[in-house]
């Protein structure tokens, strides 16, 4: 376990936008999606959606989802091998206290083949109040939070 403090509308972001058209905006969003690139883009979105609705600040919502699609762009590229079928759950609570954002898969870390390290967990850490990076024998958990109210860094 790893721990440090610090406009295109697709199925998922129109799963979260009939909630809203319900008028039952949940103050939890709990969305899974298959582990490919243009669904965790997809998933930005519903995040950015999300938390707009739970009028959050705009600067909270950006770092929202920079460090939300860091961590699912993780799954993509690290928890899967390359033609078999994953997804990755992307999960938000809007507390009294705290947002939290958490990105889970159900595969195996990875490395590319390109040995730098990349620049996407650091990016987390950065971003968050706090995070942990939890490797299972079942997947990979990462779990980000925000306190509220949000300070900028």
């Amino acid at each position: 376990m790893e721990t440090r403090q610090a406009g295109h509308r697709t199925s998922a972001t129109h799963d979260v936008l009939s909630e809203r058209h319900r008028g039952t905006f949940p103050h939890v969003l709990h969305l899974r999606r298959p582990a490919r690139l243009g669904e965790a883009t997809a998933l930005r979105h519903a995040l950015g959606d999300w938390a707009l609705a739970r009028r959050l600040p705009a600067d909270l919502i950006a770092d929202l989802q920079l460090a939300g699609y860091e961590a699912m762009t993780n799954v993509v590229e690290h928890a899967y091998a390359a033609g078999s079928a994953g997804h990755l759950d992307l999960h938000a609570q809007h507390g009294i206290r705290a947002v939290r954002v958490t990105v889970t898969d159900r595969g195996r870390w990875r490395l590319q083949p390109d040995p730098a390290p990349g620049r996407g967990l650091p990016l987390i850490h950065l971003l968050a109040d706090h995070s942990d990076v939890t490797p299972t024998p079942k997947g990979t958990v990462v779990a980000m939070s925000w306190q509220l109210p949000y300070q900028p860094s």
